[in-house]
């Protein structure tokens, strides 16, 4: 682990807000750390996973509104322990940046040890002691990456990030925030139809199913996630539709056919929807296959 990775750019699952379909990452590796900066512009469901045989410490350093992390309600300065054991969603709706701390349970054995009995647990970084040194981490290396092989330096590095975390969870008991009964469903529910969409789910039978109001599951994912439910649902069910046309053939009746098979049934609405969403019309969706096709020849 001697080199970091350039900044990169991805592509997230699923978009949920024009705008919002890509974010950045950095990464620095040191021998037993690795190091992840992420910046997301909202909007994003993403499955996160900490790296196989490692423990993950994440602080939130800025959010514009909602964002939620498996099971556990984030906020600015709150500091999330994660394992390696399954990827988790994130959800946010807004300006979304986060510094990500991944060490080896080997190496760091006891505190591993420790904090993996607070899985998706929070504790504050209400000085901001950790984010503070993490951005001067990556300031110093962005300055002069040659600072990776300095031995002593990295050494000095890695010392610094575990004390400051251990002294984080050492002060503090950690806890999951509290989820009322709402929530909890809503969290239910995201699980189930980020596996399982159909154009059969609406907000409605989902309420029916899980014995609750349609009021208390508004308040609810507008709380988690700064969505609607009406809202989440159909933009997802978009990102399906849109996939569907990418891979489909460019026929005049695909993509009636496709909106159709997601459950949108009024194509004005449908098309204004997708454009808003997407920022281009379903048919220069539907022939960018062609399109693609036609240069690779």
């Amino acid at each position: 682990m001697k080199k970091s990775s350039p900044n990169w750019v991805y592509e997230a699952t699923y978009k949920l807000l024009p705008n919002a379909f890509e974010g950045s990452n950095s990464v620095i590796l040191l021998p037993h750390i690795q190091l992840s900066y992420a910046a997301r512009n909202g909007g994003i469901l993403y499955e996160v996973a900490s790296p196989k045989g490692t423990l993950s410490v994440g602080v939130v350093e800025k959010l514009e509104d909602k964002a939620c992390f498996g099971h556990t309600k984030l906020k600015e300065g709150r500091v999330v322990v994660f394992d390696d054991k399954k990827p988790y969603s994130l959800v946010t709706n807004g300006t979304f940046k986060a510094a990500v701390v991944s060490f080896s349970k080997k190496a760091y054995r006891e505190l591993g040890k420790a904090l993996s009995k607070h899985n998706l647990e929070a504790v504050e970084d209400s000085d901001k002691r950790l984010q503070n040194v993490l951005e001067t981490i990556l300031q110093d290396v962005n300055k002069d990456p040659s600072i990776l092989d300095d031995e002593t330096k990295v050494s000095a590095m890695e010392e610094e990030i575990m004390q400051t975390i251990a002294s984080l969870f050492e002060t503090q008991t950690p806890t999951l925030p509290k989820l009322t009964k709402g929530e909890k469903i809503a969290l239910q529910i995201r699980d189930r139809i980020y596996k399982r969409l159909s154009k059969k789910v609406t907000i409605t039978s989902l309420a029916e199913e899980y014995d609750v109001s349609e009021q208390t599951l508004q308040n609810a994912f507008k709380s988690l996630f700064g969505f609607t439910p009406n809202k989440f649902l159909r933009n997802l069910k978009l990102n399906h539709v849109r996939k569907a046309l990418i891979e489909a053939d460019p026929d005049e009746n695909a993509i009636v056919h496709i909106a159709k098979r997601w459950g949108f049934t009024h194509m004005g609405h449908f098309s204004r929807y997708f454009t808003d969403l997407f920022g281009e019309n379903p048919s220069v969706t539907l022939k960018r296959k062609e399109c693609n096709e036609e240069v690779s020849a």
